[in-house]
């Protein structure tokens, strides 16, 4: 594949709900932060970049020995936005695209990395979303016609603001546990549960 790719995971959260950060929740001996960004790194993702807020020094530590690049959200606390916005300010000019990840999930297989990259290279569409039983989730990816549209986010509000703006590729996944989201203790015993 000739096009490169940026990873951009988001893990600037505080995990209100949760009661701790679940950037640094376990996922078989690794904290999750780690293992989506293992999964970022083993996909060819160039470069990986993750955006840090809440737990930043605890993130940090995690992460160690990891050939990525952090950079910290101080607007955190404002919501998403920030953190998207963040994240692609660290994209480089010779990157066509990047894909978005969440720090929950850990579950994320590089093959739909990869997949993602393939379909993109075949078709440059300007958003490719994964589809897992007709419900959207993560990851997405954009082009880079997209990235000026970020401008304009606010608040508590990521990428999906622009599905209204620009033609969506679907990207249908089979794989139902990637429709978890981990925001409650309980979210997090049922992921565990599903993989135990």
């Amino acid at each position: 594949m000739s096009e490169q790719v940026a990873g951009i995971i988001l893990a600037a959260g505080e995990s209100r709900r949760l009661g701790q950060p679940k950037q640094l929740l376990d996922w078989k001996g690794k904290p999750f932060v780690r293992q989506v960004a293992e999964t970022a790194l083993a996909a060819r993702l160039e470069p990986v970049i993750v955006v840090t807020g809440a737990a930043a020094a605890e993130v940090k530590t995690a992460l160690h020995g990891l050939p990525l690049q952090q950079v910290h959200n101080a607007d955190w606390a404002e919501g998403q936005s920030g953190s998207v916005k963040a994240g692609l300010a660290a994209v480089p000019p010779d990157a066509s695209a990047a894909i978005f990840m969440v720090v929950d999930q850990p579950q994320l297989p590089v093959r739909l990395l990869d997949a993602l990259q393939e379909h993109y290279a075949e078709q440059h569409p300007p958003i490719i979303a994964t589809l897992v039983d007709g419900r959207r989730t993560n990851p997405v990816l954009f082009d880079r016609s997209t990235f000026a549209d970020f401008a304009s986010l606010s608040g508590d509000t990521g990428g999906r603001a622009l599905f209204s703006k620009h033609q969506v590729t679907w990207y249908p996944w089979l794989d139902t546990s990637l429709a978890f989201d981990v925001d409650t203790p309980e979210d997090y015993e049922r992921l565990l549960r599903f993989f135990s």
